[in-house]
């Protein structure tokens, strides 16, 4: 994780220094790639703060040492259902969706229903039928 929040604090560095730099080449006139730019930054340091942070309550991880093995770091990721049609419904439902809001706005809300529905099942798989916990 050292490594990881070394990262984005020279990313957050690089990229304030970088829109500044570009505010005075421009004279601050064009209000896209300063604004970009400096947000950029911005949330690189967000994500490195927030992961030091992390590293101070959670301590020492296993990709911070050098002797450490690939079975140390392994880790009870969730329950995922391999059988499950769900994900797809879901992807098919945010591809309409997405396609609506290029496309046409009237598009948008059957997206949405569908999104909302297939959203409800993949939550609710594991509650009826053959597979209820």
């Amino acid at each position: 994780m050292k490594s990881s929040i070394t990262l984005f604090l020279v990313n957050a560095v690089f990229f304030v220094i970088v829109a500044v730099a570009y505010g005075f080449f421009t004279d601050f006139t064009e209000m896209v790639g300063f604004p970009a730019l400096l947000l950029t930054g911005v949330m690189s340091a967000m994500i490195g703060v927030y992961l030091w942070l992390t590293d101070r309550r959670v301590g020492r991880q296993p990709q911070d040492s050098e002797q450490a093995e690939i079975s140390d770091a392994d880790a009870d990721y969730g329950f995922f259902s391999p059988w499950s049609w769900w994900p797809i419904a879901c992807a098919g439902s945010a591809a309409v969706a997405f396609y609506g809001i290029a496309m046409g706005w009237w598009i948008f809300p059957f997206g949405a229903v569908l999104g909302l529905v297939s959203l409800v099942g993949l939550s609710y798989e594991h509650d009826r039928g053959d597979h209820a916990h």
